[in-house]
């Protein structure tokens, strides 16, 4: 990755006669310049040259289906991504039915001992310190150990495996991308230098069927998104952004751990990687390579709309956009009393660990594009009346997917069901906030002002003010989600000093709210970078010589996509 080092600075701590001197040294941003990162040198892609994927399975062959269908899903998502046949190794179980057959990807059955072979053996022919190994595991999990027909894979087989192979090969690269339940238990002893561990829930945790019930939701949304060409680490914030818009963000909390200190960590408060040490490998690693990136996305939704408790219809629909070929619209409704299913617990007689818990108490509508022009329409009371009798939220939530089973950022609306259909008076305050500049900003040129907004109800619009003059008005569209506002300010029109930026959101019943900062109009200087020096007068001159650093801009959850 290449980088700008922002600043060399020399400081010059010239003879100075007496004691106390104060000095305030204002740092000038230069245009030349070149980072100095002393973190974790990341590699720039995974460069794996070898994938395994393992299908696992217990006794009862419960969500066998999922288990082999997600693996599949892997497996062309892998050939999409760039990798041939003879790059994968694909251990699949032998029970099979008419109505799931075994994989047509499968080279051997899971075993315990093909496992160690694939590692051991197989993987040794293809890697070596430059080319690297992916893992992905999906099957019922127990606490450090995960469920095959026969003997069990426990955390410390699968790391002699892996240490093994490093010491064969000299490899210095592994992904292991695991989907069960209590998964993150194989995050120590596992996770070592060079391995980035992903695991769909923490070591106490469910994981948890996907809206489709043909896979697992964290799986379907990383895969996603690594089919978008999103790194591993980006995929990993979206796979727990579709956890938490499921509702299962207190049942499944995903880890990751690319440090080494086998300690899984999630995303931060805001969802966002690094956190706790972990991610700023996996930001930067790429699974696979091309330009076949897939984009799918729903750029227009329904506002909240009110029903009464017995409609005679309800009419739904969302605009979907893509690169590829659509093969499923479809509606997650979730009725107002709703809480996740917590599943049967761990198998008492044995290891048979802790099924993947279903997608239960909720209603799947799909919607149809009947005139080909991107809006997917449907009727949902007709479907199953009884299931709209309480008054109350209903959450809809929105998925699309593409042919290669790639799918868009999971969207949300509301249906509400009161007694006559009226919405209940509104006296509650619109939200908003102005998310650039920042507070107490320093800032010249032209600089956007962005002002975000939201409401329980209908958000009108959005007006911006600088020192109390209204420069920007926003009229809200009448479907999600609202744009943003947003105002070019040129700082040469005003005079040098503080400025007052508010923004204000005005609802459908009046009500509104404000937000307001305060910026600088000035020099150049950088805000939060002016350094105190005491120095100290002595006979001597001193010398002193630091190196700022500086991040080379924030990075943002819109993604520039590697092509």
């Amino acid at each position: 990755m290449v980088k700008q080092i922002y600043i060399r600075i020399i400081f010059v701590l010239i003879l100075i006669s007496s004691l106390g001197n104060f000095a305030v040294i204002h740092i000038e941003k230069s245009d030349s310049i070149e980072l100095v990162d002393d973190g974790p040198k990341p590699a720039a892609s995974a460069n794996l040259a070898a994938w395994i994927l393992i299908a696992g399975d217990r006794s009862d062959h419960e969500l066998l289906f999922h288990i082999r269908n997600g693996v599949n899903e892997v497996y062309e998502a892998l050939i999409n991504r760039g990798f041939t046949a003879d790059d994968i190794y694909y251990l699949d179980p032998t029970y099979s039915t008419f109505s799931n057959p075994l994989s047509p990807y499968r080279n051997a059955s899971t075993t315990l001992a093909n496992i160690q072979y694939a590692i051991e053996t197989w993987a040794a022919g293809k890697v070596d310190a430059t080319h690297g190994l992916g893992i992905y595991l999906f099957d019922h999990g127990g606490i450090g150990y995960t469920v095959l027909p026969g003997a069990n894979l426990h955390d410390y087989e699968l790391n002699t495996y892996l240490n093994n192979l490093e010491t064969s090969t000299g490899v210095n690269r592994t992904i292991l991308i695991y989907e069960a339940c209590h998964s993150g238990s194989f995050i120590n002893p596992v996770s070592k230098d060079n391995r980035i561990v992903v695991a769909a829930t923490d070591i106490t945790h469910n994981s948890y069927v996907n809206a489709g019930n043909d896979w697992a939701v964290f799986s379907e949304s990383f895969w996603s998104s690594i089919q978008q060409c999103k790194t591993i680490g980006e995929a990993f914030e979206d796979a727990e952004e579709s956890v938490h818009a499921l509702g299962y963000g207190n049942a499944q909390i995903p880890w990751i751990d690319d440090n080494h200190d086998e300690i899984g960590n999630e995303v931060n408060s805001m969802g966002d990687l690094p956190n706790g040490g972990d991610g700023s490998d996996a930001l930067n690693v790429w699974i696979g390579s091309g330009a076949n990136c897939i984009q799918i996305y729903i750029p227009r939704r329904q506002l909240r709309f009110y029903l009464p408790i017995i409609p005679i219809v309800i009419p739904v629909w969302v605009v979907v956009d893509t690169n590829s070929i659509l093969d499923r619209v479809y509606i997650r409704i979730v009725p107002p009393s709703w809480v996740p299913q917590i599943g049967p617990p761990d198998d008492p007689q044995g290891e048979e660990g802790k099924s993947l818990v279903q997608d239960a108490g909720v209603l799947i509508v799909d919607l149809f594009d009947s005139d080909g022009d991107g809006n997917f329409t449907g009727e949902l009371y007709r479907q199953n009346p009884k299931f709209w009798e309480d008054e109350g939220d209903y959450k809809m939530n929105l998925f699309a997917e593409t042919e290669e089973g790639v799918t868009a950022k999971i969207e949300s609306t509301v249906i509400t069901i009161t007694e006559d259909g009226t919405p209940p008076l509104d006296n509650t305050l619109p939200s908003i906030s102005i998310t650039t500049p920042s507070p107490n900003a320093v800032i010249s040129g032209i600089v956007s002002v962005i002002a975000k907004g939201d409401d329980d109800q209908v958000l009108d619009k959005i007006q911006i003010f600088v020192d109390g003059d209204l420069v920007k008005e926003e009229i809200m569209p009448s479907y999600l989600p609202y744009p943003e506002a947003v105002y070019n300010l040129d700082s040469s029109l005003y005079s040098s000093g503080l400025h007052t930026i508010s923004a204000t959101a005005f609802d459908g019943a009046g009500n509104n709210n404000t937000a307001s900062i305060v910026v600088s109009i000035g020099s150049a200087a950088i805000p939060g970078f002016d350094i105190p020096l005491l120095i100290i007068g002595s006979t001597l001159g001193i010398i002193s010589i630091f190196a700022i650093r500086f991040k080379n801009g924030s990075r943002k959850k819109l993604k520039k996509y590697r092509n």
